[in-house]
């Protein structure tokens, strides 16, 4: 039976209604989604607020940390090591300092005093209670048992952390180098830089006898090491804070009665003092000038050079605050005086690091052990540009700030 008309209107109705119920669904389940994603999009902005915050709170207490750890070693400097001093200044520069909105507050626990050490590797370690005070430490911690407390979240709650415990550990030191340039100026500093023994530049070379010659101004052992300590000074001299720097060279004793005498007219002394401890370094560089117009004569007594430096920064004037630092240089073996080690020996009873530089030297294993038995560096230089690479190291190493 077909269907009537009143059968197809009910059909259309019903179709109605259902297309309508299915409209009504749609709309339910896009608002529950919609609430869905409102939360989600909710709980992102509230994460991306707090680690935002996180890391401003972190930026503010380093640099809070960093400026009152500085300030604590610098006051250590100017009174001479004074730890009660350093501390009052230390805790009030982080007072001037906020962290959050809120000044930041150290107790004492939290500042430690000691010495900051050379490590041998170019880093320096801070040695806590090593008298006399050159270094601070500061461990800052925003932690509920803290004078400032924990840092409270806006939104950690809902991710159930309200708050976050940030930790900065800053050391700084103000230190003082006295610094002792302890050269090599033995007969083989005249040789060229070929390695090999009584090999000349060709200047010196043509000479009836070279031992009678000035060294050469640019191709001699004795010209490189020059242009070398120039580039060292130079460093220096560009430092905010310049080291007092005193020089002491060495060979060995030309008396009346040797053949480097008979053909020069010249005597010399094992070592000398050639520059005392100060930051005119200009004093160096004339000294060092001046002995290239003149023959360079003697052997290798290394240990007279090693000893008089090491009494040079043993001397009254020297301050007890201050790194003392040798930097040996040498092209060849040591064939005369004591052996070097017992200098180094003394040098590490009495404080004093050697570093040490071998130019074309075979003896690598007596610089490397003076430079470990005092906690100071060894480099070898096979040429001109290892040498000069050699001492602009050294030099960039002396100044000390913030250490950590």
């Amino acid at each position: 039976m077909l269907p009537t008309t009143a059968h197809r209107a009910n059909a259309r109705r019903n179709l109605r209604s259902v297309q309508h119920g299915l409209r009504r669904d749609r709309r339910g389940a896009v608002l529950v989604l919609f609430a869905i994603l409102i939360v989600v999009i909710f709980a992102m902005i509230a994460f991306a607020v707090d680690v935002a915050y996180m890391q401003l709170i972190r930026a503010e207490l380093r640099a809070a940390t960093d400026a009152a750890t500085k300030a604590g070693a610098l006051e250590l400097r100017l009174t001479d090591g004074n730890g009660s001093a350093a501390r009052t200044a230390a805790i009030a520069t982080a007072a001037r300092n906020t962290v959050g909105g809120k000044a930041l507050t150290l107790n004492g626990s939290e500042i430690e005093l000691g010495r900051s050490e050379y490590s041998g590797d170019g880093t320096y370690r801070f040695v806590a209670g090593r008298t006399p005070f050159t270094s601070m430490r500061i461990n800052s911690n925003l932690t509920p048992t803290s004078a400032m407390g924990s840092v409270r979240l806006f939104f950690g709650s809902m991710m159930g952390t309200s708050s976050f415990n940030p930790q900065q550990i800053a050391t700084a030191s103000q230190l003082e180098q006295e610094v002792v340039l302890c050269l090599d100026r033995s007969h083989s500093m005249c040789f060229d830089m070929s390695g090999v023994d009584w090999s000349y530049p060709p200047s010196q070379g043509r000479l009836r006898n070279p031992v009678t010659g000035n060294p050469d101004p640019t191709l001699s052992r004795w010209a490189v090491l020059n242009s070398a300590v120039d580039t060292f000074i130079s460093i220096l001299q560009s430092q905010r804070t310049q080291p007092k720097v005193g020089l002491v060279t060495w060979g060995s004793t030309i008396g009346t009665n040797t053949a480097e005498y008979r053909l020069t007219g010249r005597t010399e002394v094992a070592v000398a003092r050639d520059a005392v401890l100060s930051t005119n370094y200009s004093n160096i560089q004339n000294t060092l000038d001046t002995r290239s117009r003149n023959p360079i004569l003697g052997g290798t007594n290394m240990s007279a050079g090693l000893d008089d430096a090491i009494a040079m920064l043993k001397e009254p004037g020297v301050s007890t605050l201050a790194n003392r630092i040798v930097v040996l240089m040498t092209d060849g073996d040591w064939n005369q005086g004591r052996d070097p080690i017992l200098a180094a020996n003394d040098a590490a009873a009495a404080g004093v690091i050697i570093h040490t530089i071998g130019m074309l030297n075979d003896d690598q294993a007596t610089l490397q052990q003076i430079a470990t038995i005092t906690g100071g560096e060894y480099i070898y230089a096979a040429n001109d540009t290892e040498l000069e690479e050699a001492f602009r190291k050294i030099a960039r190493m002396l100044p000390v700030a913030l250490t950590e």
